[in-house]
């Protein structure tokens, strides 16, 4: 049996992956996959702690997270569903008064995941950029793969049944200057678009992740002749390696 892990927590973290995605549908033989799936588990709890690291960094130097696919315009229907789930959560007793997005009434927003327009998060910056895996994200990505007929990479399958999903969209005068620059997005599984089976590592999304790592979450400004320095480097300090 390959020694992966192993080798992954002494650093050489590119090197493994290579490895891996070498060995293309040979992944899936017995003697492999069990180390693999250690590998990317890995990889992913390095993913989600860096994303959590990026949405407590970010805010401290005045970062100013978007609501993910909030139109400028109002939906007033979807307004009206979240203002009386709202207020019918507060009042179903005092631990839901504190926190009413927690109360089943407000599950389907987790379930939907509609735009929720800004004014209702309340400084909940991490609810509207980050969420986790539902808890059914085991099942759900079971169904996927029956339905396509093939495994997902072991890479963008254990993304999702470890970080969920994320969206670093805002502003920020230097960083995101009018919320241009292209940062880290990855959708959830229920909003991933078309799907195709691959039965590989899935090197290339690790490649993805760890190049908008490098970039502190904003890899739209590889290549720009002047990058905010100070601000990218704060931020990198927070990550770990991929």
């Amino acid at each position: 049996m390959p020694d992966w892990l192993k080798h992954y927590n002494k650093g050489e973290h590119a090197a493994v992956w290579l490895e891996m995605d070498a060995l293309g549908p040979d992944i899936r033989k017995k003697a492999n996959l069990a180390e693999a799936r250690k590998v990317a588990a890995e990889t992913m709890s390095r993913a989600l702690r860096n994303i959590e690291a990026l949405i407590e960094a970010l805010p401290a130097i005045g970062y100013r997270f978007a609501a993910p696919g909030e139109s400028t315009g109002i939906n007033w229907a979807l307004e009206l569903r979240l203002s009386n789930a709202l207020e019918y959560a507060k009042k179903a007793g005092r631990k839901y008064a504190k926190d009413p997005w927690s109360h089943p009434a407000l599950e389907w927003v987790e379930r939907e995941e509609p735009p929720v327009p800004a004014h209702y998060l309340q400084g909940r910056p991490a609810w509207t950029v980050h969420r986790l895996p539902y808890a059914d994200a085991k099942t759900a990505l079971d169904a996927l793969e029956a339905q396509l007929g093939g495994p997902l990479a072991l890479s963008q399958r254990a993304f999702w049944e470890t970080a969920g999903s994320v969206n670093l969209a805002g502003s920020h005068p230097l960083l995101n200057p009018g919320g241009a620059t292209s940062c880290l997005a990855v959708a959830g599984v229920r909003k991933a678009g078309l799907l195709m089976p691959d039965a590989t590592a899935g090197a290339a999304f690790v490649a993805n992740l760890r190049h908008a790592f490098a970039w502190a979450g904003f890899p739209g400004w590889e290549g720009h002749p002047d990058p905010p320095q100070r601000e990218l480097a704060f931020l990198r300090s927070k990550l770990s390696t991929l």
